[in-house]
């Protein structure tokens, strides 16, 4: 089975497991269809840091455009492989602009891919908009989704789940979360609270994000502690994540909670191909 990915790069690590999961050892990360470096060098930064957690797997990885992908699945006779569009956190501040991206990215998938998963939340979408998309593919979309079929929210709904995002905000209603890939792609605290406001809020208002004083004012009045999730021991031991998770406390004057994330609901997500 040929399998289509389409993902936040914030999502990494659950991608690296889902991989595991399917036991796929033909990985393919797709370049856009240009040539322009303003356009490829990102994207192919965005590639490397995927590449950086399969360095142990051993699995045959290409990045190539999607044309030259099709071809060498076709001309190598495969019948197994994962295509990887890996997209830039920072689109999650444009929802709408993000949506026709991932489905454009589906139909582009779809020549090829019998199945495409989404490393995606809501990210600030309505469930009737990407609801909208996925059923209009021509091939089964996959999401992941809590245990009444609704679509997660967002990265940190999929990293802890919704009941243990629900009780952290319970326990404490203003919480903020910190990932660890998302401390590296965003380490200073003023670029991590414009990335994150529109997932917070679940807003399309384009410069709700650019509003730095308003930001400030929200995490000093509404923000009490901030959420470390790590995945690994190595995780807790990271001394640059440490460093950032410190450095948004100690700006915010926030506790900081330890609390264990999990590939569970992204592995479980693509086991609904079985």
């Amino acid at each position: 089975m040929h399998i289509g990915v389409i993902t936040c790069e914030i999502l990494r690590k659950e991608i690296r497991d889902l991989i595991r999961e399917t036991g796929v050892n033909d990985i393919f990360f797709v370049l856009p269809e240009t040539h322009n470096p303003v356009m490829t060098v990102p994207k192919q930064t965005i590639i490397n840091d995927f590449l950086s957690e399969f360095k142990e797997d051993g699995r045959v990885i290409k990045t190539k455009r999607m044309e030259k992908i099709a071809e060498e699945i076709h001309e190598r006779d495969l019948k197994d492989s994962v295509i990887i569009n890996a997209l830039e956190l920072r689109m999650h501040t444009y929802p709408d602009v993000l949506l026709a991206e991932i489905e454009r990215s589906i139909t582009e998938l779809s020549t090829v891919a019998d199945v495409v998963v989404l490393g995606y939340g809501l990210c600030g979408n309505s469930g009737v908009a990407v609801e909208r998309v996925i059923n209009a593919a021509s091939v089964p979309v996959l999401i992941p989704r809590d245990n009444s079929g609704e679509i997660l929210n967002n990265c940190v709904e999929i990293a802890l789940g919704i009941d243990k995002v629900q009780s952290l905000r319970e326990e404490e209603v203003g919480t903020f979360f910190m990932t660890p890939v998302g401390a590296a792609l965003i380490k200073e605290p003023q670029v991590i609270l414009e990335s994150s406001i529109n997932i917070t809020a679940g807003r399309m208002n384009r410069f709700a994000a650019m509003d730095t004083p308003r930001i400030i004012k929200l995490m000093k009045n509404h923000y009490n502690r901030v959420v470390k999730v790590w995945y690994s021991e190595a995780d807790k031991k990271d001394e640059e994540y440490a460093e950032t998770v410190e450095n948004l406390a100690r700006k915010f004057n926030l506790e900081i909670k330890l609390v264990k994330g999990s590939s569970k609901i992204m592995c479980d997500t693509v086991k609904k191909l079985h």
